[in-house]
């Protein structure tokens, strides 16, 4: 679970215009993407596509803003996380380096708890 439940509501076929993070590592529920993952965003929402090695079974994703539930703080050993809650049903957690989401965290964002 993880990916592919987020690819039954929120798959992107479409090109996505937006800022680019970069090449970042984030968990999606279990499942960890150590620097695999490439995240843009815009205004929108956030946008996520795998690097080449995992294309074939992990499509580009379009989580809408409105989709991000809640976002916690969490800390592990010496490194700070983000929690993104994603679906009302819950359908995953996307866990950000703090750092990394400090660069998506805008007024969409902060407005939810």
């Amino acid at each position: 679970m993880g990916w592919s439940d987020l690819v039954e509501k929120y798959k992107m076929n479409n090109r996505f215009t937006g800022k680019r993070v970069g090449i970042i590592s984030a968990s999606v529920n279990a499942s960890n993407y150590q620097n695999c993952l490439i995240l843009k965003y815009n205004d929108d929402g956030l946008y996520l596509k795998t690097t080449i090695f995992f294309k074939l079974f992990h499509p580009p994703i379009f989580i809408p803003w409105t989709e991000v539930k809640s976002v916690r703080e969490k800390k592990i050993l010496f490194t700070r996380y983000n929690e993104l809650i994603i679906g009302d049903p819950f359908i995953a957690t996307i866990k950000l380096r703090a750092k990394t989401y400090r660069k998506i965290q805008n007024s969409h964002l902060s407005s939810i708890t």
